[in-house]
């Protein structure tokens, strides 16, 4: 009886052993097979000591290995059955790639809608929002750069200097309405208000219409 029971209680933390081995994240088990991963971070290096991030207890590096050019390193450790580390291995460090970017669009601004404050430019069929404190008349009829995320949202509107020997576009001293472009002098009704094409801008009479 003394034997099995002797027996038992080896079985029985055997048994312990192999549940904290698996249950517990920081029980060091035995055989080589208890591993760790994580970030190392130098806790003491003139005794070659260290931690890993997000669990518990500090270790030693084996003979040969400097934790110093480990630190801040993903790391696997191996542990032997008597707790200690007998491996160090670097782990390759992952990077997800940046797919952002930015479009940029030039050409000359045209005012398509004073009262939506919608914009476009020359050779291109979207339109666009006029950021708000943004004056219309400061760009209508000139080039502009537009930059755009990879949304195709407006993120600026930059004035460019036209070159002296540059062509002069035909479509100034016109303006937008829709998809048709009028000549200087052209009146509209738009949103209950009389607007004129006045060197290429849309301008408020102030005038009520129908």
């Amino acid at each position: 009886m003394k034997t099995q029971r002797v027996y038992t209680s080896a079985l029985l933390l055997v048994l312990l052993a192999f549940v904290l081995c698996f249950t517990v994240p920081n029980t060091a088990c035995a055989a080589g097979d208890r591993a760790l991963t994580g970030e190392l971070v130098v806790t003491n290096a003139a005794r070659n000591q260290f931690r890993l991030v997000e669990h518990n207890g500090t270790f030693t590096a084996p003979a040969g290995v400097s934790v110093t050019e480990l630190d801040g390193k993903p790391v696997r450790v191996e542990f032997g059955s008597d707790g200690r580390a007998l491996q160090i291995t670097q782990m390759p460090i992952d990077y997800a790639p940046i797919t952002h970017g930015f479009e940029v669009v030039s050409g000359e601004f045209v005012l398509r809608d004073p009262i939506s404050r919608t914009f476009g430019v020359y050779g291109d069929n979207r339109t666009f929002t006029i950021p708000q404190g943004v004056d219309p008349a400061l760009y209508a009829g000139h080039l502009v750069e537009l930059r755009l995320d990879d949304q195709g949202h407006l993120m600026s509107i930059n004035g460019v200097t036209r070159a002296a020997d540059a062509p002069q576009s035909p479509r100034l001293g016109t303006c937008v309405f829709g998809d048709a472009s009028v000549v200087n002098g052209t009146s509209i009704c738009r949103g209950g208000q009389m607007l004129r094409c006045s060197d290429g801008m849309w301008a408020n009479t102030g005038t009520p219409c129908r």
